[in-house]
């Protein structure tokens, strides 16, 4: 679905849990938090993504970049499964390499069944990620932590959208209750993404997208009156 001239949004539909996952086909094309390859429910969400994207006339060939805004298995178990189709580089902030591991070990002991982990080929931090030799199409990195402590949001100031993960969700945030979480470290990320200017779009990791800075200044003062 395309939502600006160069970023498109695939919410997910389904019964179980998964991630909204987003494209931007700027001077490369990259795919933001790919999912789940198959949920608790058996639905699978590779397959409705890549479904999703050859829709919008997108397939893994296109692909230049995957970035994932955290390691958690809802949002990037599916680039293991990409990465087999296709050698792609996966990128994230460092701090999520040994989260991931801890956060597996806690999903074993959970469900008794440990979660596929992608390797991380090039670590983020803060700052701007240049896309194109001619340094025009830029990808404004932002260290969100909380949800868990490499978390990333990606601002594309092109298209006035930003990526936040597991940090903001439309009424709501993300659980901080997993190992690693922090509830007052989220709150500083949150003050982070509110001070992001000239924002129409907030992309979050589940639920539904939020449209129009109005709209969005009002969630930002929502979600800081419910939580913080």
């Amino acid at each position: 679905m395309q939502l600006t001239e160069r970023v498109f949004g695939y919410p997910w539909r389904g019964r179980g849990n998964n991630c909204n996952s987003y494209l931007y086909a700027g001077e490369k094309v990259i795919l933001i938090d790919p999912g789940h390859i198959q949920n608790e429910f058996r639905e699978n969400c590779l397959e409705v993504l890549l479904q999703a994207l050859a829709k919008d006339g997108f397939t893994l060939e296109n692909i230049d970049l995957m970035l994932c805004t955290h390691s958690h298995p809802d949002h990037c178990e599916a680039a293991v499964a990409i990465k087999e189709k296709k050698p792609v580089n996966l990128a994230m902030h460092k701090d999520e390499e040994p989260h991931m591991e801890l956060l597996a070990r806690f999903f074993e002991q959970m469900t008794a069944k440990r979660p596929a982990l992608p390797r991380i080929d090039l670590f983020l931090q803060e700052g701007e990620l240049e896309l194109g030799a001619a340094g025009e199409d830029k990808i404004q990195v932002l260290h969100t932590p909380g949800h868990s402590p490499g978390s990333l949001s990606f601002y594309f100031p092109r298209d006035k959208a930003l990526v936040t993960g597991d940090a903001v969700f439309n009424g709501s945030i993300g659980r901080t209750d997993f190992p690693d979480g922090s509830l007052e470290t989220l709150g500083e990320s949150v003050r982070k993404l509110s001070a992001v200017k000239e924002v129409e779009w907030l992309l979050p990791g589940h639920m539904q997208p939020v449209k129009g800075q109005a709209a969005i200044e009002n969630n930002y003062r929502l979600i800081t009156h419910m939580f913080f």
